[in-house]
């Protein structure tokens, strides 16, 4: 079964700025490959129809503004395809307050939050329910998959420096080193 990841270019300066020195588009698509669960990785420019190679059966879909998505995110809605649904995304819970409004800007009512949830990225969808516009098939069966607090949007400057201060902690926990023997 041959997965395809597809990073979706937006052609915006955030994409191209470098977080500890590799751009975000070559973030995701190291996740991407990194994930051993895809074959093939492509760089879709903006305005450009989703494609992929003949036979692939599984579209990852990543964006660039997501760059800290760990490679688990790809495992698990990759996973969740495989399982049988013809899409999945990774999913968080909504913990701010949301509130709606009328036309002139009236609060009318907070909603409920147990019932929503914030979407995130990477999504995995079967190539047969995808469309050239990125959209998924009405009437495929799309499921969700738990999320990760770092897989946050990374949208301008300040959340830039967000992200280096989360891979910065990501690098100085991984050159720590373990217990000894004994767990000292």
């Amino acid at each position: 079964m041959t997965v395809t990841g597809v990073v979706l270019v937006s052609g915006d300066d955030i994409e191209s700025a470098r977080l500890d020195g590799t751009t975000l588009i070559d973030h995701v698509a190291s996740v991407l490959r990194g994930s051993g669960v895809v074959d093939v990785v492509s760089v879709l420019p903006p305005g450009s129809p989703v494609s992929f190679p003949d036979g692939t059966e599984i579209v990852v879909l990543h964006d660039p503004h997501v760059p800290l998505a760990p490679a688990s995110l790809v495992v698990a809605v990759v996973a969740a395809v495989r399982a049988g649904a013809d899409a999945a995304v990774p999913v968080v819970e909504v913990t701010e307050t949301v509130k709606e409004v009328d036309a002139g800007g009236r609060i009318v009512r907070t909603v409920p939050r147990d019932e929503l949830v914030q979407l995130q990225h990477p999504r995995a969808v079967r190539a047969s329910a995808l469309r050239p516009d990125r959209s998924v098939a009405p009437g495929a069966r799309t499921v969700t998959v738990p999320g990760a607090a770092d897989a946050f949007p990374v949208r301008d400057r300040l959340d830039l420096e967000l992200a280096a201060a989360v891979l910065a902690t990501r690098t100085a926990a991984a050159a720590r080193p373990g217990p000894g023997p004994g767990g000292r």
